[in-house]
C-alpha cells in the first residue's frame, strides 16, 4: 500500500477512536515537507499521527494542551517502519491497532488523568454546555441539525433543556441496545466532558443526563465511569426524582431595633 494511502488509513482509524472520546481533528499544515501529519486535540492532550518520509516511519506522538494550543513538547509513543515497497494492508492494520491502543488503552487513560491533575489549579473546567452537546454528535449524528436549530432559535444556548429534550431520550434508547464495548466508549465521553466541564456542564451531566436514566441504564453506564464522575453520579442519584426546596432564609433580629429597645 502506497505510504500516503496508508497514512490516511491509519490516521482515519485513530480519528474514529478519538472522536468517540471527545477529541477534535484540527486542520494543520505541516511545516516540514518531510512529514505528513494529522492532529487531534482535547482540552488536556493533543495526539499526532505522522509519517516521516526519509525514515519511512509511522509515528504516534502526544503533548499537553495549553490555552493557546499544543505546547509542542512532543513525546513519541510508538514508531513503526513503513516501507511501501513491501508493506501491505496487514502492516497498516497492525500499526492502526497499535496506535488506537496508544490513545485509548489503560496507559492512555492514566496519561490523561495525570495531565488533567497537573493542569487543574481548581476543580472546575471551562467546557460549556454547548460544547458538551457537540461531543455527543459522534454518537448521535442527528444532533448536529438539532444543535444548529437551538442556536438559531435561542440565545443563550439552553444547555439543560437541550440535554433533557434532545440528548437524554437518545441515550436511553442507545444504552438499551448497545453492547458493552459501545457503552464503555459512551462512558468515556461522559468522563472526559465531566473532567473538562464548567459548573453548568457538570450539573447537566449528573442532574439531567445521569439522573434521567433508570436504574438499569445507569448501572450499565456507571460501570465505566472514572473515580471523579462515579462519586459525583452517586451523590447526584440521591436527588433523583426529588424536588429540592431552597433553604428558607433565617429571620435575623434587627440590630437597629435592638439598639432602640
Amino acid at each position: 500500500m502506497e505510504f500516503k494511502k496508508a497514512f490516511e488509513y491509519i490516521s482515519g482509524k485513530v480519528e474514529a477512536e478519538l472522536t468517540k472520546l471527545g477529541y477534535t481533528k484540527q486542520k494543520v499544515a505541516s511545516e516540514n515537507s518531510n512529514e505528513l501529519v494529522s492532529l487531534f486535540t482535547s482540552s488536556n492532550i493533543a495526539y499526532a499521527v505522522a509519517y516521516i518520509k526519509d525514515k519511512q516511519q509511522m509515528v504516534l506522538r502526544s503533548c499537553t494542551m495549553t490555552d493557546e494550543g499544543p505546547d509542542n513538547e512532543w513525546k513519541t509513543l510508538a514508531t513503526w517502519l513503513y516501507d511501501d515497497s513491501v508493506a501491505d494492508q496487514k502492516d497498516a492494520d497492525s500499526i492502526a491497532n497499535d496506535f488506537i491502543e496508544g490513545v485509548s488503552g489503560v496507559v492512555a487513560i492514566k496519561r490523561a488523568k495525570q495531565v488533567k491533575q497537573k493542569k487543574k489549579n481548581n476543580d472546575e473546567g471551562s467546557a460549556d454546555p454547548k460544547f458538551l452537546a457537540k461531543r455527543f454528535v459522534s454518537t448521535f449524528p442527528e444532533l448536529r441539525d438539532e444543535i444548529k436549530q437551538e442556536e438559531d432559535c435561542y440565545y443563550p444556548f439552553r444547555g439543560a433543556t437541550f440535554a433533557k429534550e434532545k440528548i437524554l431520550p437518545k441515550l436511553k434508547v442507545y444504552i438499551k441496545q448497545a453492547d458493552k464495548n459501545r457503552i464503555e466508549k459512551l462512558a468515556g465521553i461522559f468522563n472526559v466532558q465531566y473532567g473538562n466541564g464548567d459548573v453548568d456542564t457538570r450539573s447537566i451531566i449528573t442532574m439531567v443526563l445521569i439522573n434521567g436514566l433508570d436504574d438499569e441504564e445507569y448501572l450499565a453506564l456507571n460501570e465505566f465511569f472514572d473515580n471523579d464522575l462515579n462519586a459525583a453520579a452517586k451523590a447526584g442519584r440521591k436527588y433523583k426524582d426529588k424536588n429540592v426546596k431552597p433553604e428558607k432564609p433565617k429571620k435575623v433580629k434587627s440590630k437597629a431595633k435592638t439598639l432602640v429597645n
